[in-house]
């Protein structure tokens, strides 16, 4: 099934650009502004992103729940992203300007595309 692998590829493209990204998060205190230390702030990332690599683990396996997961997982790294830092990004000046943009931006089309893939592929295995 191409659109598993599609669906693989896409949320771990998304990997060059969530991990600049959250390094420069815990440099601006991210964590802190949400009530969090860094240490638990890189405890729940550490959990996200196991949770990511199991959703991959199960689509790999064919498994309907790793499309699920997929999907919300890519929800909520979008959610998360354009809340959190869309309208930096609109009103410009946002952190270190172009790189940081790039990588909020990667992420968002990385994500939004695996959870659109994950949607589909869900819908397919349910036939």
């Amino acid at each position: 099934m191409r659109l598993r692998r599609w669906t693989i590829a896409a949320s771990l493209a998304s990997l060059p650009f969530v991990l600049p990204h959250v390094v420069e998060d815990f440099a601006e205190g991210t964590a802190q502004r949400f009530g969090l230390s860094t240490a638990a702030g890189a405890f729940l990332l550490g959990g996200f992103l196991a949770l990511q690599s199991l959703g991959l683990i199960l689509v790999g396996l064919r498994r309907r729940e790793g499309f699920r997961i997929t999907l919300w997982v890519g929800v909520i790294w979008v959610v998360g992203a354009v809340t959190d830092h869309g309208p930096a990004i609109v009103g410009g000046g946002f952190r270190s300007g172009a790189p940081s943009v790039l990588w909020v931006l990667g992420l968002v089309a990385t994500q939004a595309t695996a959870a659109l893939l994950a949607w589909q592929g869900g819908r397919r295995l349910r036939k």
